[in-house]
């Protein structure tokens, strides 16, 4: 296994504005606990150092007329205009700096892809990476750059399929677009329903793609208040299944840590257990895969999230070794004092969740398993 974390201190040089949740800090923190846990020392472990993307790899997805105009709003001066693209609302505010940094983001993305691609690399972590609202003409949702969209499409340069599992608490809404009429890209989201979350109006189930590519856009919508138990009944039942007919040669996943119950920015109640036994799940079945942040806005708990990640990817559990070295910070009585401990929900929270969830489930198993098990 050849393991690449992709990491630079030049996101700290940007100075986002007061009062944005988005942190430019996410990598930093992440990469600052791996390096304090010995999760990167490792001789299969490599960290590579990501640079912005050139222009013209951004019109592969984007118009030029739109990168022309993100250029522009790099010096941090909005204009009236730019408000019909998404550029200068509250959610993608035009600050100095931005394109910048956004396209040393993307750099990362990139970089994993091409790693992946060169056969230099079987897992790629970027803690920013993720931006799945970004349209091919406007921001939206903090997203201003699509990197999920370039890479995958760089990806099918070498690659026949790739499956795209978001696990952020919002749709990947620009992603499933941007493929809804391939059969090379399965996009498989589970999210916050879009009855209580932005972007509202996309990732139900019933959105399963069209022409080629329907039956290859696979839409988990969850209640608000769900949980651990009734999330991983649901990714077991849909997400195994699914893989195993459709077997990928890549695997590209977004870890949004919005889903966690200590996020103000949904309304689920996740753990990072959840995500720990999701991305288990994800690695068993995936000899190739780009792992990338997405969401998520508790800046301590997002960190520690993607640090339990990242020690699942590359197999590096509570060996007596481990145990040592940390001092029982990290692993403790056999169980990480990083993950988070299972939260109380009211049953009737709970039953909701799990009776929305299985309709849910059956709807897809009886409209989309035939045919992609039929493929």
């Amino acid at each position: 296994m050849k393991s690449v974390f992709i990491y630079t201190r030049k996101f700290l040089n940007f100075g986002l504005p007061r009062g944005y949740p988005w942190s430019a800090r996410r990598t930093e923190a992440t990469y600052q606990l791996c390096s304090r846990l010995n999760l990167l020392d490792h001789p299969w472990i490599s960290i590579y150092e990501p640079k912005p993307t050139p222009d013209r790899q951004l019109y592969a997805f984007h118009t030029k007329e739109y990168i022309r105009l993100l250029k522009e709003a790099n010096q941090g001066i909005p204009k009236q205009e730019w408000m019909q693209y998404g550029l200068g609302t509250s959610e993608c505010p035009v600050y100095k700096g931005v394109y910048d940094y956004h396209r040393l983001a993307t750099g990362g993305t990139l970089l994993g892809a091409d790693l992946i691609n060169d056969e230099k690399a079987d897992i790629v972590f970027n803690a920013t990476g993720g931006f799945h609202h970004a349209g091919k003409d406007f921001a939206s949702g903090f997203c201003y750059i699509n990197d999920i969209v370039l890479a995958i499409t760089r990806l099918l340069k070498s690659y026949d399929r790739v499956l795209y599992i978001d696990i952020d608490a919002h749709h990947g809404d620009q992603v499933q677009e941007a493929f809804y009429d391939s059969n090379r890209v399965m996009t498989l989201s589970f999210h916050e329903s879009g009855n209580t979350l932005f972007p509202f109006k996309t990732g139900f189930e019933k959105e399963m793609g069209k022409g080629k590519g329907k039956g290859y856009c696979i839409n988990v919508p969850m209640p608000a208040g769900t949980g651990d138990d009734q999330f991983l009944w649901a990714f077991q039942e849909v997400f195994q299944p699914l893989i195993e007919a459709f077997d990928p040669e890549v695997v590209v996943a977004v870890l949004g840590a919005d889903a966690l119950a200590t996020d103000t920015f949904s309304n689920l109640r996740f753990t990072n257990i959840a995500y720990s036994s999701a991305v288990q799940m994800i690695c068993d079945h995936s000899s190739k895969l780009l792992v990338l942040g997405g969401g998520g806005y508790s800046l301590k708990h997002a960190a520690e999230t993607w640090t339990l990640a990242w020690a699942v990817m590359n197999n590096l559990g509570c060996n007596e070794e481990d145990m040592a070295t940390f001092g029982g910070e990290f692993w403790g009585d056999g169980v990480c004092s990083l993950q988070g401990r299972p939260l109380f929900i009211q049953d009737k929270v709970k039953k909701h969740a799990f009776t929305e969830i299985k309709r849910t489930v059956v709807w897809i198993k009886k409209n989309i398993f035939p045919i992609i098990m039929g493929s």
